[in-house]
């Protein structure tokens, strides 16, 4: 699928001690005006965002352009606070009316929305899916308990029984804040704390988060337990959620979203200010990266399944989606002069363990993919993926969770392509 890509993240020499980094930000046409409370995007595959008004709006070309998603079925009466897809035509999306909270499901596409569950009061706030069958459902808590619900058959139905968790005082969650890998899973609340469960729902903790209250929006990067978190101010965790510390944020306003993408790349917050700020995560180095040219800034997240290369959306509240795409900190800018034509080197050192480095030569602006694949044929990990500019790279390949063997790495332009062989020794 080809898409047309903006340039993103030109990333210089990066070195932690003082990161150069730039993102260029684009302006999405959305097509709607409503305002905007939630995004699920698969890389390379759908991506679905709703908001108030029954506003439901989906794009094949990650957000290039968008169409109607809800054609039937959820009344303009709903305001949309979640929206989750499994693939392109199964999607689930949460929403109330004031007097109902309801959980949608599409099977077509959104050409038609059915209701798979109701509750009277309260308020669904996030969905989640550990594969194609196995889901659960985070809600305000209604009677005195938290809404908990699982599924195990794809989302047809959905059962609390086990996910008893009792509310304290008043308490109640906020749309989008959840986090979850595997059976661990994160929610956060309005009453100084964030709930944890490690066995899907069958018991929880409650974390503290000091003295900061809301927990409006949720982050983790699993690889090096580190969180982000908060409201009024940013919080930070390096320990899984265990203990939460204020990190120093320039700009002003309460925090509306965060997130990041994994394995020690970048981290993103978006605050009241209407600007998004972002760093290297563990930098301490929070930079403003962007400001909208109108509306506020309520939600934004990266594409699922891209860790180390994607994008990222910023939704508003008058209909406005800002994207920008990333690289892996990995990306080293060796020469901006333009070279002679495309060129691909040989990985140094070779045999390595686990760390080596790959050169390549850009001549012209345009797409590039640069994709790591075992003897098999399977992606390894993408490295690259999106527009660059005229120069000469070099990127960081680290291996140590590969078992020693025979890799290879293929560069593809719309002008050229080369594969070679590397080899792993442990």
């Amino acid at each position: 699928m080809k898409k047309s890509l903006v340039l993103f993240a030109l990333l210089f020499c990066v070195n932690f001690s003082g990161p150069v980094l730039f993102s260029q930000w684009v302006e999405l046409n959305s097509g709607v005006s409503a305002k905007l409370n939630s995004i699920s995007s698969i890389k390379d595959i759908t991506t679905w965002v709703c908001g108030n008004n029954g506003t439901i709006i989906k794009s094949t070309n990650m957000g290039d352009s968008w169409s109607d998603g809800n054609l039937s079925g959820i009344p303009p009466a709903v305001t949309l606070n979640h929206i989750y897809s499994l693939n392109h035509d199964l999607v689930f999306c949460a929403g109330n009316d004031g007097s109902t909270t309801f959980l949608y499901k599409t099977v077509n596409s959104g050409i038609s929305w059915n209701i798979v569950k109701q509750q009277s009061n309260g308020r669904f706030n996030a969905i989640h899916f550990i594969d194609n069958s196995t889901g659960i459902l985070i809600g305000d808590p209604v009677g005195g308990r938290w809404s908990i619900w699982k599924t195990i058959n794809g989302g047809s139905t959905w059962d609390s029984a086990g996910c008893y968790l009792q509310q304290n005082g008043n308490e109640k969650g906020f749309a989008n804040s959840l986090w979850a890998s595997g059976n661990n899973i994160w929610f956060g609340t309005d009453n100084f704390r964030i709930y944890n469960t490690d066995d899907y729902a069958l018991s929880w903790q409650a974390l503290s988060t000091g003295s900061e209250k809301n927990s409006a929006s949720l982050w983790f990067d699993f690889d090096f337990n580190i969180g982000l978190s908060g409201s009024i101010n940013l919080i930070k965790t390096v320990n899984n959620g265990n203990n939460w510390n204020t990190e120093p944020l320039p700009g002003s306003g309460n925090i509306t979203g965060v997130s990041g993408s994994a394995h020690s790349r970048f981290n993103w917050v978006i605050r009241a200010d209407n600007r998004i700020y972002l760093n290297p995560h563990n930098s301490n180095n929070w930079q403003h990266d962007y400001t909208a040219p109108d509306g506020n800034y309520t939600y934004i997240s990266i594409e699922r399944n891209g860790y180390f290369s994607g994008a990222v959306f910023a939704l508003r509240d008058n209909g406005g989606i800002s994207r920008t795409y990333f690289l892996s900190l990995g990306i080293n800018t060796i020469s901006s002069s333009v070279p002679e034509k495309f060129k691909l080197d040989q990985n140094y050192p070779n045999p390595f363990n686990p760390v080596t480095k790959i050169r390549f030569e850009i001549p012209e602006s345009g797409h590039v993919k640069l994709i790591v694949f075992d003897i098999t044929g399977r992606e390894i990990e993408t490295i690259v993926n999106g527009k660059m500019e005229p120069g000469i790279f070099e990127a960081d390949f680290n291996a140590s969770k590969l078992n020693s063997g025979v890799y290879f790495y293929r560069m593809s332009t719309e002008k050229f392509s080369e594969t070679k062989k590397m080899v792993l020794i442990k």
